[in-house]
């Protein structure tokens, strides 16, 4: 008997001694503690969330692109330039004077063309060449003084400036399924975004409201704490005066080393949960926070029918919406890659200035059309358009697909928040029931007409219903704002559930 109450006493006092410690510890967090409400620790999330700014960067690539494919629809401008210096002028020579015997060359040219006339055009031609004969000599000198002896064709310095304008103008039908092709990407990256905006604010809510149930948890145990404190106290004065035994006392005391280990519990996980919701909102490892938001004692969720909330899951989840992008982004790159066998035409235009070429213009232009067609590759476009127009219907049908997962689990989630609801009415009369009972059998002990262990079975019950009743108060929270996002919408509780 002396080494159980050693024991019990060695229990009481370690309890004792770890109850002041945690206390103060607990209340030097609670003055560094800085509260939060839910809304802020939204804002918070999203503001240093990493993932949000990766797909900030994404989006801008995605708009680029988009210009880059638009700029396209420009014509191409080019312009050329060349200068040369030659080694020497070019110079075409046209007859060489000082060898050359004008009148000889043309009494034997004369004499060439007389051969095929009959004999009175020779008579004819003989007595008029015989009355030019004295003219031949001054007429010769003039042509040999007229006609150069060489030709310049290119000056030893030449140079040709152009510029050239191409317009494609088949083409342009890809690159009008390019840009829509761009333009499905920056849609494509604020569907993700959508995503991860209610992806970061589902996990925030659960993370807040885990650490709203653990707050709530530490108030319970300090509750059964201060409750069956005050009973230890009631039994040493019933034991002094005789009216029950020190076993009872000593089991009184038992429950309240339990009840502080209890309440040591639930500061650690109230701590755990705190720091897991620095965590998931980027703050500093060392800051210490608590939620300010608590759930109603009693509040009511207004349900629509089921097929309500399939029916806007289905017109909301970003899901469908990659799954109907995708499907489009096939159907468009089958018709990118059959426009390759198009024949590619373009309209082209050039004005060119030359200088110090004799054969060239010095100033030239010109308009027309130019010509480029694939007859045969292999079919290796048709069967790329092939594989895509399969994609397409490939996606489709994972549509189908989706659309029956997505009612099932808003089923899901549905159901589940009407079961916590259905918990919550229970949980409420439990403790309500608890709390009569644990008023009516303490009265009967200050009266002398219950035992100890009555007491003590009545406090564990209330406690444990109310611990039941905050949980299921929590659950309902979870359960309403995992609907929320089953529908594809901001999982963010009004203040009719939370204060």
């Amino acid at each position: 008997m002396r080494i159980y109450q050693f024991v019990i006493s060695l229990m009481l006092f370690l309890g004792t001694v770890a109850t002041l410690s945690l206390s103060v510890s607990g209340q030097a967090m609670a003055q560094e503690a800085q509260g939060i409400s839910l809304v802020e620790a939204l804002e918070l999330a999203h503001k240093n969330s990493k993932s949000d700014a990766q797909l900030e960067i994404q989006s801008e690539i995605a708009e680029v692109k988009v210009k880059e494919v638009k700029a396209k629809w420009w014509p191409q401008i080019t312009a050329d330039a060349k200068a040369v210096v030659w080694n020497d002028n070019s110079m075409l020579q046209v007859i060489d004077k000082e060898n050359l015997d004008l009148e000889a060359s043309l009494g034997q040219a004369v004499q060439q063309g007389m051969a095929g006339m009959d004999t009175a055009q020779q008579m004819a031609m003989t007595t008029m060449l015989g009355m030019m004969k004295p003219l031949v000599p001054p007429v010769t000198q003039a042509l040999m003084d007229i006609i150069p002896s060489e030709l310049e064709l290119r000056e030893q310095f030449t140079a040709i400036v152009g510029v050239q304008l191409v317009m494609p103008l088949t083409p342009l039908l890809q690159v009008y399924q390019g840009q829509k092709l761009a333009e499905l990407g920056v849609k494509d990256v604020e569907i993700q975004r959508k995503g991860q905006s209610l992806a970061i604010d589902f996990e925030v809510t659960d993370v807040y409201l885990k650490l709203v149930y653990a707050q709530l948890m530490v108030d319970v145990a300090q509750e059964a704490l201060d409750t069956i404190q005050k009973h230890v106290e009631m039994a040493q004065k019933y034991e002094n005066a005789g009216m029950i035994s020190h076993n009872d006392v000593l089991s009184a005391e038992v429950e309240l080393v339990k009840a502080r280990q209890d309440l040591m519990e639930a500061r650690q996980g109230k701590r755990l949960a705190g720091m897991k919701l620095v965590q998931t909102l980027g703050l500093p490892r060392e800051t210490e926070v608590s939620a300010s938001d608590m759930p109603q004692e009693t509040f009511s969720v207004a349900l629509a029918p089921l097929s309500d909330y399939q029916t806007r899951a289905l017109e909301q989840r970003t899901e469908l919406e990659r799954l109907s992008l995708t499907q489009e982004l096939g159907e468009r790159s089958a018709k990118l890659a059959i426009y390759d066998y198009i024949p590619k035409v373009a309209l082209v235009a050039r004005y060119e200035f030359a200088h110090g070429t004799a054969m060239q213009p010095t100033n030239q232009a010109f308009i027309g059309l130019a010509a480029n067609w694939t007859i045969f590759d292999g079919l290796e476009k048709h069967y790329a358009a092939k594989r895509a127009e399969l994609e397409a219907s490939q996606n489709a049908t994972k549509a189908e697909e989706a659309e029956e997962l997505i009612a099932l689990e808003v089923s899901q989630k549905y159901l589940n928040l009407e079961t916590a609801l259905e918990k919550t009415a229970l949980t409420k009369q439990a403790l309500a029931l608890a709390d009569e009972n644990l008023r009516m059998i303490t009265a009967q002990f200050a009266q002398g007409e219950s035992v100890n262990t009555d007491v003590l079975t009545a406090q564990t019950k209330r406690a444990a219903a109310r611990a039941s009743d905050v949980k299921a108060r929590i659950d309902v929270l979870s359960a309403l704002a995992a609907l929320y996002l089953s529908l594809g919408e901001e999982p963010r509780l009004t203040q009719d559930a939370i204060r």
